[in-house]
């Protein structure tokens, strides 16, 4: 069926999240990376350092959107991870044993926090793009610290 001339397209939102991740997270560029993309998910997986595995996701319900960072000990699909609440780790925090992802919001201290987003493309890669380059930053943190018993 034909689309009219004043119809708007737009990527589907896992190529749009794939790109923000690639474009702000180096080890997205790389053959290491695993790739899960769905119709309103994406998210990476790639191996750290310390052998575990760490996860960067961009999710999206309605008109909402949020980013997820995970770590486990094996290869796993995101949804196998268990979504934790803060506070996370640190002070009054608990060990969140050796597999589990967390929103950003918690990570950002606001609960679980997800953000508006407009039905526009560029509004969209935008706000995607803002959300990565968080959870590049709180990823790095998280991943640095090392697994629970190997700090």
């Amino acid at each position: 069926m034909a689309r009219g001339a004043g119809a708007k397209t737009r990527r589907p939102f896992a190529l749009l999240g794939r790109a923000a991740l690639e474009h702000h997270v180096p080890e997205a560029r790389t053959a290491a990376a695993h790739w899960g993309l769905e119709s309103n998910l994406a998210w990476m997986r790639r191996p750290l350092e310390d052998g575990r595995f760490g996860y960067l996701a961009l999710r999206r319900h309605l008109d909402w959107v949020t980013g997820e960072v995970g770590v486990s000990d094996a290869a796993l699909d995101l949804e196998e991870l268990p979504l934790l609440a803060g506070p996370f780790p640190g002070p009054g925090g608990r060990d969140p044993g050796p597999r589990w992802r967390i929103r950003l919001g918690a990570l950002l201290h606001d609960e679980d926090r997800w953000w508006r987003v407009e039905d526009d493309e560029p509004a969209l890669r935008e706000r995607l793009e803002w959300l990565v380059l968080q959870l590049r930053v709180k990823a790095g943190t998280l991943f640095a610290r090392g697994a629970p018993g190997r700090r």
